[in-house]
């Protein structure tokens, strides 16, 4: 059988994660995340970082990307309700971001069923609140 060999890039293309314009790359590549993000909503920040969090629940956590950077990504599930918490590289402020799935309609319940499984209290809460609602800052937080 013949090899088929594949020609490599054309001079001029962008790297297919980036968009500029007239792009000329056939491909415009998304990550992981940004595909299945599309099935949460962020509906609350948490003040301790995600290693530790995911670390209490033995998690493995992956590192992927998107427009914003690089963001570190744990989904899971606790009855029957799907969370993801994020956290970008370096980002600022430093906060855990907790999304919630599209199909859970209880938000409150979903965060305390949450809680509850990292062992920790309403106090570790940095914010709550949807891009729909916006956001009420908790517990002092500033968002520094």
């Amino acid at each position: 059988m013949a090899a088929i060999e594949v020609p490599g890039p054309e001079a001029d293309w962008e790297t297919a994660p980036e968009y500029q314009g007239g792009k000329r790359n056939p491909a415009l590549q998304h990550s992981a995340w940004e595909i299945a993000g599309g099935s949460y909503r962020i509906v609350a920040g948490l003040q301790p970082p995600l290693g530790a969090l995911a670390a209490r629940l033995r998690l493995v956590v992956e590192r992927t990307w998107e427009d914003l950077g690089c963001v570190d990504v744990a989904m899971f599930r606790i009855d029957r309700t799907d969370f993801a918490l994020s956290q970008f590289e370096g980002g600022t402020p430093q906060y855990t971001t907790v999304w919630l799935d599209r199909a859970s309609h209880d938000v409150e319940a979903a965060i305390n069923t949450l809680l509850g499984g990292l062992g920790i209290g309403r106090e570790a809460l940095a914010f709550t609140g949807t891009t729909d609602t916006g956001f009420e800052h908790l517990n002092g937080w500033t968002g520094a």
